[in-house]
């Protein structure tokens, strides 16, 4: 056996160059158009199941989801876009919800976006604190998909 290499083809001396592609703009992307106008609602729960669920039911209420697993996650959302609503929960890991709030509210344009607290507690003290913080509302769980689905349609007509 011999160790020479086979020759190359003939006619071919570059490789087949491919038509060069424009990047895709993500939805809702600062400078990108919104995808057919329909608003975009941020979930941030660390309930995998939840935020399954609260997720089709804003895409049912016809809006564009972005779910984050925690505090950490929807600020890195908050990076990329401006939702028209969050749906938020209490208590998720590494920075819960109350976290986020007060970094919302560190910037001007952050602060206006709605949110809907949704938490485990009926705790009137957590509440006041929410409300002072600026949300919308706040659900207790558990929240039907109907009465989410009501609350969200509500807050963004």
């Amino acid at each position: 056996m011999s160790d020479e290499k086979p020759p190359a083809k003939a006619g071919r001396t570059k490789p087949k160059e491919r038509p060069k592609r424009r990047p895709k703009a993500k939805p809702g992307a600062e400078g990108a158009p919104a995808a057919s106008g329909r608003k975009l609602v941020f979930i941030a729960d660390d309930d995998q199941g939840l935020l399954k669920l609260y997720g089709r039911v804003a895409k049912k209420a016809g809006c564009r989801v972005a779910l984050a697993k925690d505090g950490i996650g929807a600020a890195r959302l908050l990076k990329k876009a401006r939702p028209d609503l969050i749906l938020l929960d209490n208590k998720m890991p590494r920075m819960d919800g109350f976290e986020l709030l007060e970094l919302l509210n560190r910037y001007k344009a952050a602060s206006k976006i709605p949110v809907v607290f949704l938490t485990d507690r009926d705790d009137p003290v957590e509440l006041d604190r929410a409300l002072r913080l600026g949300v919308a509302d706040y659900l207790v769980k558990p929240v039907s998909p109907k009465q989410l689905f009501n609350k969200v349609r509500a807050i963004l007509k």
